[in-house]
């Protein structure tokens, strides 16, 4: 399960959420992504939305690759956490409905 961490989160424009740490998470979640960023890189992740319950699904299985062309820098399964951790936390602090989901069934969405 992830932790509860002590990040300090900002409303910006247009759906945005920024992290004391450096990053800025979009939300497009009903458009079935989420666009997180740090510096220079961007990686655009699936989420779930769940039509009719208001919810949002993310998987923790999801894999997470930088957009190009920083498609060959490596993301370690500690920084695919983190990043999905923040994504979570930036959704819930937009007010956002998160369903963590373990195992992703039937392949990824």
């Amino acid at each position: 399960m992830l932790e509860t961490s002590q990040l300090v989160l900002r409303k910006k424009l247009f759906n945005r959420v920024a992290g004391d740490t450096g990053f800025v998470v979009k939300i497009r979640a009903f458009k079935g992504y989420v666009q997180y960023r740090e510096g220079d890189r961007i990686a655009t992740v699936r989420v779930q939305p769940v039509f009719g319950r208001g919810v949002i699904s993310v998987y923790l299985d999801t894999p997470v690759k930088w957009n190009p062309p920083h498609t060959l820098d490596a993301i370690t399964e500690e920084k695919r956490t983190e990043i999905l951790k923040n994504i979570i936390d930036a959704m819930r602090f937009r007010k956002y409905v998160v369903e963590v989901v373990h195992k992703t069934i039937g392949g990824y969405f």
